[in-house]
């Protein structure tokens, strides 16, 4: 039951971080946090395919992906460009911090809970691929506003 509380709060609880910001920033970043759930939907299928982990508790009628993907990820990404964007060494920095947090603390806990099992991938595989995914999506975001000022 516990598991399942968890589960629905990392989707639902981060969409309330949101109200506070100042709208107009909340929607140029938002399609950065959907890029970012992009990549990461591809990163879980990649990690299905090469068996990396294995999801095994989700919310029901929902996939192995969505409590995490489209709340915790994708809330967390905007939060991250609306306070760093523009001084890529504090984004990059603060990514490395939060990521190493996810990678190294709430991972072993997940496993703990029994909410997946990483196979074929240490946490440090983990922390590498979301180090990158960071990367990625700054440089979309940078992409973005290029092409909106024109």
């Amino acid at each position: 039951m516990f598991t399942l509380l968890l589960l629905w709060s990392m989707l639902i609880l981060p969409w309330f971080v949101l109200i506070p910001l100042k709208s107009y920033q909340v929607k140029r970043f938002f399609p950065a946090g959907l890029f970012g759930a992009l990549l990461l939907t591809v990163v879980f299928q990649m990690a299905d395919a090469f068996d990396w982990w294995k999801v095994t508790r989700t919310i029901p009628l929902f996939t192995n992906i969505t409590s995490f993907v489209y709340g915790l990820f994708l809330v967390g990404t905007i939060v991250i460009l609306y306070f760093t964007y523009g001084h890529f060494w504090r984004y990059f920095i603060t990514n490395l911090v939060v990521d190493a947090f996810l990678a190294f603390l709430v991972s072993p806990w997940f496993e703990y809970l029994g909410i997946y099992e990483l196979h074929r991938i240490h946490p440090l595989g983990v922390y590498c691929i979301t180090t990158i995914l960071s990367v990625l999506i700054y440089l979309y975001m940078k992409w973005q506003d290029g092409v909106m000022a024109k």
